[in-house]
């Protein structure tokens, strides 16, 4: 077996859970303790009831903003010991309107009774030009100015933290 491919193979089927948005799918391949860092603030899930609560309310958000036809590519994979690792994948998403969103994300990973397990994300917005912030920057962001909003406001959330320059 070649070194990564076990990490591929769990890749492939994250890909098709994350690209579906299913909540359970896709924190069944999480394990406990979770963290996410995102744009340098790291977050901590110890118990699953809250991580689960979060992915529903990402999962939700993404819905809202047409998240659709997700692909990656591997940039990088690396097998620190064989029950840690480490991977950074290149998304495309396509938005309702047919508007590619690009982004990076890296992954943390646990082999825990013999399966990989995703320990924890993180996620940077790269500065590049046109470019929107990846998904978990652009929700973060959203989330953090959510309590700022009233009611007749929360409806705007899509268009003020995601605006595509067409």
């Amino acid at each position: 077996m070649d070194e990564t491919e076990d990490l591929e193979a769990f890749f492939e089927v994250f890909s098709k859970v994350y690209a579906k948005l299913d909540v359970d799918g896709v924190t069944d391949m999480f394990c406990l303790p979770f963290f996410s860092l995102i744009n340098g603030e790291k977050t901590d899930w110890p118990k699953l009831e809250e991580l689960y609560h979060t992915t529903c309310i990402l999962f939700d958000w993404y819905k809202n903003q047409g998240f659709h036809n997700a692909r990656y590519t591997i940039l990088s994979m690396l097998k620190i010991t064989p029950t840690l690792a480490t991977a950074r994948l290149r998304w495309r998403v396509l938005l309702t309107d047919g508007s590619p969103w690009e982004y990076c994300t890296s992954y943390q990973l646990k082999r825990i009774d013999g399966e990989w397990k995703m320990a924890g994300v993180i996620q940077f917005e790269e500065k590049t030009s046109n470019a929107p912030p990846p998904p978990l920057v652009a929700a973060e962001n959203a989330l953090h100015h959510l309590a700022d909003l009233s009611e007749s406001e929360a409806h705007q959330l899509k268009n003020v933290y995601f605006d595509i320059e067409q």
